[in-house]
């Protein structure tokens, strides 16, 4: 009777889906298991590519942008999600191993490769007073910015931003046999090293024999490191006012004290020395010290 149980139709049917549905569960994890593995091998492939894109430069070959190209067409948009995570660590951990555990700066664009100091602006500065001797007008322009030119010359109203004006302005000016002096200058670094501030004053003695005569002026100059080349990309100078003649200032005020004594009026005398506690009169007529 027991084997009779186990061959009746109802049992037989239920122990084949059964093994069916075992069948089906096997399969199913196959499946599973080899897209699993796809996912993981389009992640590494896109996380190479990636790396291989960002640690490299921009020129990659072509082998390896057709093989990232590949890799990110292979990739679903489910796949992309999982991939964000691992390649963010990636790039991290490339750049920690990289800088002994610190994350990678920027590298600057350049490297300065001399030190931008007083010493430097005024060894510029002779370089461009030296091509003023020479009096050639292209000389002197070729030490101005091409790129990007900002020049307010002393004697001329023009605001000059290119060399062919440039070159222009210097050939009436070498006329002038001009030849400047620092005075008082400083100077102000900028970017990488790769420019600076400088500014200060200067006298430029100009013109020939008795006519030569000295002339103070203001200046600054930026100067900027152009193809390993320092450059002139800003020049402004301009004549020094002239401060108060204080010879004639005194003289004046000499002139209106003596004035007010003219008038005996004792009180308009006074009310010309100072009332603010820091008098010092010494008379010529009496042994006292006035306060």
């Amino acid at each position: 009777s027991k084997v009779t149980r186990r061959l009746t139709p109802g049992n037989h049917d239920t122990r084949h889906s059964r093994q069916k549905k075992k069948a089906s569960d096997v399969r199913r994890i196959i499946t599973t298991a080899h897209s699993t593995e796809t996912m993981l091998r389009n992640v590494l492939l896109f996380a190479l590519a990636s790396a291989a894109s960002a640690f490299t430069s921009p020129a990659l070959p072509s082998s390896l942008t057709r093989s990232s190209r590949t890799a990110v067409t292979m990739l679903d948009a489910d796949t992309l999600l999982v991939a964000l995570p691992g390649i963010a660590a990636l790039g991290v951990s490339l750049q920690k191993s990289s800088f002994g555990g610190e994350v990678a700066m920027a590298a600057p664009m350049s490297i300065p490769t001399e030190k931008v100091d007083i010493t430097l602006a005024r060894n510029n500065f002779k370089r461009w007073n030296d091509a003023l001797q020479t009096k050639n007008p292209t000389a002197v322009a070729d030490l101005y910015s091409a790129e990007a030119l900002s020049f307010l010359p002393t004697v001329s109203p023009m605001h000059i931003k290119d060399g062919s004006n440039t070159e222009e302005y210097f050939t009436a000016f070498v006329q002038k046999n001009p030849f400047g002096t620092i005075t008082d200058d400083s100077v102000q670094p900028y970017g990488y090293g790769d420019a600076y501030l400088h500014s200060g004053l200067y006298t430029f003695d100009l013109g020939t024999g008795a006519e030569r005569a000295p002339v103070q002026a203001r200046f600054s100059y930026v100067w900027k490191k152009e193809d390993g080349s320092w450059k002139i990309s800003h020049h402004h100078s301009s004549v020094r006012p002239a401060g108060p003649d204080m010879l004639q200032v005194a003289r004046d005020n000499f002139q209106k004290w003596n004035d007010a004594l003219q008038t005996k009026d004792a009180k308009k005398v006074a009310a010309l020395y100072s009332t603010a506690g820091d008098l010092s009169f010494l008379p010529t007529v009496s042994p006292m010290h006035i306060k």
